[in-house]
């Protein structure tokens, strides 16, 4: 629980969060792999590398706000 209170944190928020980057992440990680085996299948444009570095800076940016 030290985690949570370092991270001004409840339960369900920390859960949401660490939820809502996994799943992201999976999501991601599939349409990569699917287009490793097939190059014929594009990456949407919302989940290509530029747009995942986007939404991590943003999931970085929140998470640092928290602290403060």
């Amino acid at each position: 629980m030290k985690h949570l209170k370092e991270n001004n944190e409840t339960y369900i928020s920390h859960f949401k969060f660490a939820c809502s980057l996994g799943v992201g992440f999976l999501y991601r990680s599939a349409f990569f792999l699917v287009h490793g085996f097939f190059p014929m299948v594009e990456v949407p444009k919302q989940l290509n590398i530029d747009a995942t570095h986007e939404w991590l800076n943003k999931a970085k940016q929140y998470a640092d706000k928290r602290k403060s």
